[in-house]
């Protein structure tokens, strides 16, 4: 008997509450011009996932989709990353806000947040770490991660992170991202 999936169905990230689609929308180079049209057709097709970063630059369009569909907001799980920390915990949170802001207003959230890379070394990767734990304690994210990271990077969260294991590892294949749970 062959499993059947749906475009809908969710699943649960380890260590937390959350449950994650299946099948999300990537709006890596999704030119500011047509990202938000673009989300609103992934929304309308039944995608419920929407992958953004600040590196793509458009997560003010993926905001702008959310405010503008049809679809409920608690139905819709959106994901984004940064890339880079600042110079302490508390201005790379501010970056992380602002992610926030740009994407869900003022009193929103998101569903996950990631650390795009694992580039910015032991330290930088420290600080975006504490970054995001104090996002997730104040309700503006519901489950953080990380992307690109290999075993080594994530043992050496152990000596400092608060929330561990990172509920995922956002590997990319070839063209095509798995989220590790």
């Amino acid at each position: 008997m062959s499993a059947s999936f749906n475009i809908t169905d969710r699943l649960p990230l380890p260590n937390s509450s959350v449950r994650i689609p299946r099948l999300g929308f990537g709006v890596y180079r999704s030119p500011t011009n047509q990202c938000v049209q673009s989300c609103l057709k992934a929304l309308d097709a039944g995608y419920r996932h929407i992958d953004t970063a600040q590196f793509y630059a458009n997560e003010a369009e993926v905001g702008e989709a959310l405010r503008t569909t049809s679809v409920p907001r608690d139905e819709i799980f959106v994901t984004t990353k940064i890339l880079s920390p600042a110079a302490s915990v508390e201005a790379t949170y501010d970056k992380l806000l602002a992610s926030v802001h740009k994407i869900a207003g003022a009193d929103g959230h998101v569903d996950l947040f990631l650390i795009h890379s694992s580039s910015s070394g032991s330290y930088g990767r420290k600080l975006l770490w504490q970054a995001l734990e104090k996002l997730y304690a104040e309700g503006k994210t519901k489950s953080i991660g990380v992307s690109n990271f290999g075993v080594g990077h994530i043992e050496e969260m152990r000596s400092y992170a608060q929330v561990f294991p990172p509920h995922v590892n956002q590997i990319e294949v070839g063209v095509q991202l798995l989220f590790l749970l």
